[in-house]
């Protein structure tokens, strides 16, 4: 299979025009016309990820975070994400960014399956006119079916996601009612979670100020990470590709947090 085949399913399955207009989504390295066999799916392209791909021979990294954001103006062995590129394209390793256009079109399933949470819909629409026709955005939010407390909730989001520990900004044992979920980096939308009803806010990259400003709103925040929600993308690609492309071998890396708590 060509590599431009596999990047026409993935848009087929997530199209680019769902995506955020700041976002940079895509096919990004590589060779359109490259043979691809072996698929390596991740949520960020690391050095190690690089290495990986290179080690186990695969052709193709479907990533969720773009490896490439900003424009660059040259591409040689004096920066480090240079270095990255020049290591892909020595390789023949084809790189794939699926970042917002996923938020959009596959992340909150995935992440209300695996905690068992009914959404009644979207925290903020999609930019496109299409995908808010179809009730997709960034974000969910919707009512639990009795009252619980903010540290039961927390204590479930940790066992469902396999996360050792959360950031809880409020009273663990104030009740709650609703919630907003936004994986990954969710900290601009406290002030959408709370004028929507939201109780708390389950997100990622809360800091200090954020967390002050969510509690002056009246609203509980429980930081999960940036990598604690969003790490469904991984099993739920590579489930997705096991199943379009039996031609293929699609494996996954699991890097998990890039940071621990001592």
């Amino acid at each position: 299979m060509k590599c431009d085949d596999v990047i026409k399913l993935l848009e087929e399955e997530v199209p680019l025009e769902a995506a955020e207009s700041w976002d940079n989504p895509g096919f990004l390295v590589g060779d359109r016309q490259k043979e691809v066999k072996k698929i390596l799916v991740v949520l960020d392209i690391t050095n190690d990820v690089v290495e990986e791909a290179v080690k186990t021979g695969a052709d193709f990294i479907l990533a969720h975070h773009p490896v490439i954001f900003s424009k660059i103006k040259r591409c040689t062995s004096d920066d480090f994400l240079q270095r990255k590129l020049l290591r892909l394209i020595e390789n023949k390793i084809c790189c794939y960014g699926m970042h917002t256009n996923y938020d959009v079109c596959r992340m909150c399933d995935a992440v209300a399956e695996k905690l068992g949470f009914y959404p009644d819909g979207v925290l903020e629409e999609a930019q496109d006119p299409r995908f808010q026709a179809e009730g997709k955005g960034i974000g969910m939010i919707g009512a639990f079916a009795g009252e619980k407390q903010l540290k039961d909730f927390a204590k479930e989001i940790k066992r469902a996601f396999g996360i050792p520990a959360v950031s809880v900004f409020g009273d663990p044992r104030i009740p709650i009612h609703k919630a907003a979920i936004v994986p990954g980096s969710g900290r601009s939308m406290t002030g959408i979670a709370a004028a929507r009803g939201a109780d708390v806010l389950v997100t990622g990259d809360i800091g200090h100020h954020e967390g002050l400003d969510a509690a002056d709103m009246g609203l509980c925040v429980i930081d999960a990470g940036h990598y604690g929600l969003e790490q469904v993308f991984i099993d739920d690609m590579r489930e997705l590709l096991q199943q379009k492309l039996p031609e293929c071998e699609i494996s996954s890396y699991k890097a998990g947090s890039p940071f621990q708590i001592i």
